[in-house]
């Protein structure tokens, strides 16, 4: 079953990659570059101590990149590698930029624009309300699954 934590990160994952999947797509079929999905972090504590690159070289390295307000960095997984998801605001767009934790690479940005700031926002909101059904359709999921396990362990009881 998934926790409230998991719950919000979700939601804020989505919320973030979601506006950016569109522009991402039309952007990587043009240039034919394999898309570049950031994973549920599986970092150890260790792991994340011992990455090279630092938070503050990562916020230089997003605000020399791009517009806006440094709103977010965090530290993820992409595919066994460290990497830091950097996320610039302004007010008619939003910009994420990830960055390699090993040796502070741009290893991909997506930048998502609204003509004015009334725009984005609603951009944004509707993005959230998305990530709300997502979030709720894979609690029915999960809790599907459950009550089929607790259905097969009875099953599993009464044949022994």
């Amino acid at each position: 079953m998934i926790t409230k934590t998991t719950t919000r990160i979700v939601m804020t994952a989505t919320l973030i990659a979601g506006g950016f999947a569109a522009q991402s797509l039309r952007a990587q079929q043009a240039r034919e570059v394999a898309p570049v999905e950031v994973a549920e972090a599986e970092l150890t504590y260790a792991d994340m101590l011992a990455v090279p690159v630092t938070f503050d070289q990562v916020m230089r390295t997003a605000l020399e990149n791009a517009e806006g307000r440094l709103v977010e960095i965090s530290l993820d997984d992409l595919h066994d590698t460290p990497v830091f998801v950097a996320v610039v605001a302004s007010p008619t767009s939003l910009t994420e930029i990830v960055v390699s934790a090993t040796d502070g690479s741009i290893l991909n940005t997506a930048t998502q624009t609204a003509a004015s700031p009334e725009m984005m926002q609603q951009l944004l909101d509707d993005e959230f309300e998305d990530g709300l059904d997502f979030a709720s359709l894979i609690d029915e999921l999960e809790d599907d699954e459950c009550d089929c396990d607790d259905d097969d362990d009875e099953d599993d009881d009464h044949k022994g």
